[in-house]
Parts: C-alpha cells; sequence; structure tokens
C-alpha cells in the first residue's frame, strides 16, 4: 500500500455534520447526524484524516474531576467511532494517541470514558477506575414528605440554582466533575424512548433556603396482567446538602398511589441502604467507566494525599503510547502532598518494582488497592514496605461519578 497522509486535527465548524456522520454509521444511526450537531460544539470534535477522508472520530469535553476535594484537570471521550471503510487499520488508536499529546500539551493529565469495548480501550492504556451504580426503590417504602420542606418545580430551562447546589456538592463526592453550563443544559433532554421528552426539575427548599434538588424523567414500567400501571421515576441528576437526605426522597413519595418506581445512579454502597429502616433499595446494574493517565507525574503532583500517608516508593513504567510516561520514577509522599520525579532503584536490573500505566489509573482514583493489583499483576515486585506506602497514600472513599456520559 502505498504511503498514506495521516492527519490528527481539530475540525473545522462546517465539517461538524461529516464528523458526526461517521459516528453515526458506526454506531448504527447513519440519519442522525444532523439531529445530534445542535447541542455538539465543533469545537469538541477531534479527527483522524487519512488521505483527505475523515477515517476515525471522536468527541471530547473537558471538565475538572474532584479527587479528595480538590478538582484536578481532566478529559472525558464523549464518543469515538471509526468508519467501516478504515476499520480495523489502527486508526482509533492513532487517534487516542493524538489526543494524549494534545492534553499533555494542554496540561491535562487525565482522560475518562464509558467503554463500548474494555478490550481496546485497554490496548490504548485505560483501565477500569470507577462504577456507575443503578439502584432502584419503590415509592411505597419512601418516607413520608416532611412539611419542614417545600419542593418547588422550576421552570424547564432554568439550571441556575440546581447548578449553584451542586458546586456545593460535588468537591464532598470523590471523582465528581467540576459541571458547565453546556453541561447541564444537556442533561435538559436527555431522556430516554418511552420516556417524557424532558426532565421534570424540583428544587428542595426549607426555611434556610434551598438544600436539594432532582431532575426526573417519567416514564411507563411493563407491568403484570393484574395491575394496570407503574410509574417509572428515572432520576436523571440529584443531590443535597448533608442532613437532607429523606427529606429530598421523601418529597418523591407521593408518586406511590401510581405504584412508583424510583431510580438512580448512586455510590456504592448508597446512604439510603442506612437511612431506610428496611433493606428496600436494590441494586440492579453496576457498568465501570475507564480512566488514562495522560501524563503520569502531573496526575500524581496535582492530586492531594491524605495527610498521614508519608514515604517513597520506587517504580518502573512502560507506556508505549504515551512515552514521555515511560522509565523510572520515584514518588514522594508527604505532608498531604505527592510528586513524582525521574529516577529512582526501579531504573535498575531487570526485577526490579514495575507499574503498568493501567494499574496505576485505578490506584489513582482510590478504586482498587495496591495489594489487589499485585495480585492480578498489574503491579509487580513492590515490597510489602511500598505496597503498604501506596495502600495509605491512595486510601480514600470509592470514586462516585453521577454524571452519565
Amino acid at each position: 500500500m502505498p504511503d498514506q497522509r495521516v492527519a490528527y486535527r481539530r475540525i473545522a465548524g462546517e465539517e461538524k455534520i461529516a464528523a458526526l456522520a461517521v459516528i453515526g454509521l458506526a454506531f448504527g444511526n447513519p440519519a442522525q447526524a444532523r439531529e445530534w450537531a445542535a447541542p455538539v460544539d465543533a469545537d469538541q470534535l477531534r479527527v483522524l484524516e487519512v488521505d483527505g477522508e475523515l477515517a476515525s472520530v471522536l468527541r471530547v469535553s473537558l471538565l475538572s474531576q474532584f479527587w479528595l476535594g480538590r478538582p484536578v484537570p481532566s478529559a472525558q471521550v464523549l464518543s469515538l467511532a471509526t468508519s467501516p471503510e478504515h476499520g480495523g487499520r489502527g486508526r482509533g488508536l492513532a487517534l487516542l494517541q493524538g489526543l494524549f499529546a494534545e492534553l499533555r500539551e494542554a496540561g491535562v493529565p487525565t482522560v475518562t470514558l464509558q467503554p463500548s469495548t474494555a478490550r481496546f480501550y485497554r490496548s490504548a492504556g485505560f483501565e477500569f477506575a470507577g462504577a456507575w451504580n443503578r439502584y432502584e426503590l419503590a415509592c411505597r417504602d419512601l418516607p413520608p414528605p416532611d412539611p419542614a420542606y417545600h419542593a418547588r418545580r422550576l421552570a424547564p430551562d432554568d439550571v441556575a440554582p440546581m447548578a449553584k447546589l451542586y458546586d456545593q456538592i460535588a468537591p464532598t463526592r470523590h471523582g465528581a466533575f467540576a459541571r458547565e453550563e453546556w453541561w447541564w443544559r444537556g442533561m435538559l433532554s436527555r431522556t430516554r424512548h418511552q420516556e417524557s421528552k424532558e426532565t421534570a426539575n424540583f428544587l428542595l427548599e426549607s426555611l434556610a433556603g434551598p438544600v436539594g434538588w432532582a431532575m426526573v424523567a417519567f416514564g411507563e414500567d411493563p407491568v403484570p396482567a393484574s395491575q394496570s400501571f407503574a410509574l417509572r421515576l428515572r432520576i436523571q441528576d440529584w443531590g443535597w446538602l448533608p442532613g437532607h437526605d429523606l427529606a429530598a426522597v421523601g418529597a418523591l413519595s407521593g408518586y406511590r398511589t401510581l405504584e412508583g418506581v424510583i431510580r438512580w445512579s448512586g455510590p456504592d454502597p448508597d446512604p439510603f441502604l442506612f437511612l431506610l429502616p428496611n433493606e428496600a433499595i436494590r441494586l440492579v446494574r453496576r457498568s465501570h467507566w475507564m480512566l488514562r493517565l495522560v501524563d503520569l507525574a502531573g496526575a500524581f503532583g496535582a492530586r492531594p494525599y491524605p495527610p498521614d500517608a508519608a514515604g517513597r516508593v520506587d517504580l518502573r513504567v512502560d507506556d508505549p503510547l504515551c512515552p514521555w510516561n515511560g522509565g523510572a520514577w520515584t514518588l514522594e509522599v508527604e505532608h498531604g502532598q505527592g510528586r513524582l520525579e525521574r529516577g529512582g532503584a526501579a531504573g535498575g536490573p531487570a526485577g526490579a518494582a514495575t507499574a503498568s500505566i493501567r494499574g496505576l489509573a485505578a490506584l489513582f482514583t482510590g478504586f482498587t488497592t495496591a495489594d489487589e493489583l499485585a495480585r492480578v499483576g498489574l503491579l509487580d515486585g513492590v515490597d510489602s514496605a511500598g505496597l503498604a506506602l501506596l495502600g495509605r497514600a491512595f486510601a480514600s472513599p470509592r470514586p462516585f461519578t453521577a454524571e452519565p456520559y
């Protein structure tokens, strides 16, 4: 095959429909490119161009992510697709490699995504680093409304009160995103088949002012012949200030007369497991998101660490797609701060401690432990003192990312 002209680049505004058509065709919706175009900013699209053709396309956003209360710059791959004409030639991997280089240059050390195929993304250095946990709860098991609170329905496009509350809550969620207005606007219309065309948005208020919110998409569930109707309340998003949990969920208890069932995404374990008198909530589905360390030193230096973690550990990392991450490193942690510097004993003979870039991604978020990574071979040769330090340094709540993407 003759030499091909291959280029990673942003798109021009007039190319947006063509770029989205590649995504639509790859996911079996070739006619929806124009419908998708309106809410998509052309600046979010990247392409791999091969001999003048759009071979592979991705959409990326830039929302910082909170780790132990500190926002760290991050990117999110919202979709990635390769046209059938260019499939099986490594185009998607080359597109990601171009994105990694761009993000590193921009000072964005991590990128996350929801995988359609984990094997492919693992080949690009991603690893499972957090989970979405879908729960359901029958409205008949909810506490009654608390008379000290009032649920006020917001105008369909009034996102400001919800965003203001979220900005107070987000730093307390290990793994939450620092949302921007475009994200909120997209949530208003992100309903599903057989649901209301837009969400109903409620603000929970006490005498002291707003304390919580809920974005609810209504739908109807299949029911047995003996039952005439069952209402589904899918929580697109919700949250509340500390201490208002039961009041927030109790505001929806009136739907018990319609055999209502609430479904939402929550942490593991969800606080309602402990707050409700019976084991009424049910985990109905769990799926996982993945993270890639684009700039290893930048990521480890940007997040905070528990104040009681102190020490150093030497590691050798292999990362063919991001060679700037490869080589021997020393991680030093002290006074709640960490830094990753070149050098260390891991640069010595074969058999020295090694770390997979994938394993370090799962460790970075606190999704799993150093001991577990050693058990499955993603950390190798780390001594007991090193494993203990990594265990203390990355001890955290399990990451909770409510945002679907």
